[in-house]
């Protein structure tokens, strides 16, 4: 007989092992399946150049640490972590001086930072940034809960009397981020830094409705990155313990040829070995939306979620190449001579001197144009030594790119062979002194999501097929390490199953 679970999991990654853990709590017997050796999906650390450098290739931080539900919280899981004083900055190649974001509690040398090119855009920032703290609960209530018109109208409401003293609350949701950052901020060092804040948390710059963002998102989000100690694995590692405690199963290297459909209902599924695995309540897929696409046979889906499907594989704005470094010691920046934070920021622009020049990367990108080499650098190695053998760095540089389709699988090998280097000429520049590296390695072509399918209320979560449902990146709220699509996905589900749609649970 086959064997038989009420829910199988697909997918390792924090959204799958989070829906488990909620699912097994509430008693029902529960399968993960993962396709990789291990659990992760993207939070994942690796040492693919040289033993004893660690990298985090794609998830890298966590951000939301103190809006987590207690359940899957790094503080409760044990999970040690690192709050850098420096989180966010430009350095420049002519060595004038950085401009830095701080933790929310070292506001005083943001300010500082700001302040040499100018107090007034310093001040600015600092009101900005203050006004920012009553958004916290409401991101919490928007994270974990299905996207709703009622949450929306909150979110604007709270957003205009927070700002209303700061700028033309107006005109909110009718503007670009970038045309409510040039409208605040006279300075372009100011700018360039905090258009960088907007795409690091998710924005286009470009994008209608990201004024709106940038207020009630970004600048909360701004300063509160927090590192993991040993790599993000180790909170994904944290996850998995808790969900095995919780008496999840959880089985690796078992890819899934399909979702099984009997009429119109998901009932389990079938391995790449040809295995069949059964789920009486249903299927919770917390793979990326073009992967549950494919494992469904044709036909079986609706008309309209074909079509969504469709739209989501053709709607994507761009990619990030993750390049991975490693160093025989950390570099020292020109800027550094001005503020030596800048050698020790978490996150650190490297490759643009003017607001013009991120405008242009965004432009290229969305067109498909391959942009001039630059990026963020990532040194966690600053913080953790266990990252990195004594006295050498680990550093990890994300750099904007067109989305994979953009172009063929020839023109990326290319890219991934050449783009280290061309990147490295650029950072040397940078620097004060000639580093050595001791290996590098770009992957251009990652397919993780980095957008989302977005439906209103719980049906975001429900595929068309009955218990199907689905807790990937790609649903609301999309991406980061917050477990928030896994968790709604697993509300959703055992919300189905109270009021009566769903069936079969064993407990």
């Amino acid at each position: 007989m086959a064997e038989q679970y009420d829910v199988i999991v697909i997918g390792a990654g924090h959204n799958g092992l989070t829906a488990a853990l909620e699912l097994a709590s509430a008693g029902w017997s529960v399968l993960v399946l993962e396709a990789e050796v291990s659990a992760g999906g993207c939070a994942v650390t690796i040492e693919p150049l040289l033993p004893g450098f660690r990298h985090n290739p794609h998830a890298n931080a966590l951000m939301f640490t103190e809006l987590m539900p207690e359940q899957i919280a790094p503080a409760a899981r044990g999970v040690q972590l690192h709050h850098p004083a420096a989180q966010l900055g430009v350095a420049f190649a002519d060595g004038r001086a950085p401009v830095i974001l701080h933790r929310p509690d070292l506001l005083e040398r943001t300010a500082a930072s700001l302040g040499v090119y100018s107090p007034a855009d310093a001040a600015k920032y600092v009101a900005l940034k203050r006004a920012s703290a009553p958004m916290g609960p409401l991101i919490r209530d928007g994270l974990y809960a299905a996207p709703n018109s009622e949450w929306f109208a909150r979110q604007a409401e709270a957003v205009r009397r927070s700002f209303a003293k700061l700028c033309d609350v107006r005109v909110l949701g009718q503007r670009t981020a970038r045309a409510l950052i040039d409208d605040l901020f006279a300075t372009p060092e100011v700018r360039l830094l905090l258009y960088h804040l907007a795409t690091e948390t998710g924005l286009g710059l470009e994008d209608e409705g990201g004024d709106l963002a940038f207020l009630s998102y970004s600048l909360w989000i701004a300063g509160r990155w927090r590192t993991v100690h040993g790599g993000i694995a180790s909170y994904v590692g944290a996850l998995a313990a808790a969900a095995r405690d919780a008496g999840v199963q959880i089985r690796t290297s078992t890819r899934i040829a399909r979702v099984v459909a009997e009429g119109e209902r998901a009932v389990g599924v079938v391995t790449a070995a040809g295995e069949t695995i059964v789920a009486s309540a249903g299927v919770l897929a917390a793979a990326p939306i073009v992967d549950v696409e494919r494992m469904l046979e044709t036909g079986v889906m609706s008309r309209k979620e074909c079509d969504e499907f469709a739209a989501f594989r053709k709607g994507r704005p761009g990619s990030i190449a993750g390049s991975m470094f490693c160093l025989k010691r950390a570099p020292i920046y020109k800027s550094a001579r001005h503020d030596p934070e800048i050698d020790a920021c978490l996150k650190t622009i490297v490759g643009h001197e003017r607001p013009e020049d991120a405008v242009a990367q965004s432009a290229d990108v969305r067109i498909g144009l391959l942009p001039k080499p630059a990026g963020v650098v990532r040194m966690h190695g600053h913080w953790d030594a266990t990252l990195a053998p004594e006295g050498c760095q680990v550093v990890g540089v994300d750099s904007a790119f067109p989305a994979a389709e953009h172009l063929d699988g020839e023109t990326w090998r290319a890219v991934e062979a050449s783009f280290p280097e061309a990147f490295v000429d650029v950072w040397r520049g940078y620097c004060e002194d000639d580093f050595e590296i001791l290996a590098m390695r770009c992957d251009a072509t990652s397919r993780f999501e980095r957008r989302m399918m977005v439906r209103m209320g719980a049906d975001q979560y429900r595929a068309s097929v009955s218990g199907l449902y689905l807790g990937g990146p790609g649903v609301y709220p999309g991406g980061g390490v917050h477990g928030a699509c896994g968790h709604n996905a697993a509300q959703t589900m055992l919300a189905d199953f109270n009021a009566g749609r769903g069936e079969g649970v064993s407990s």
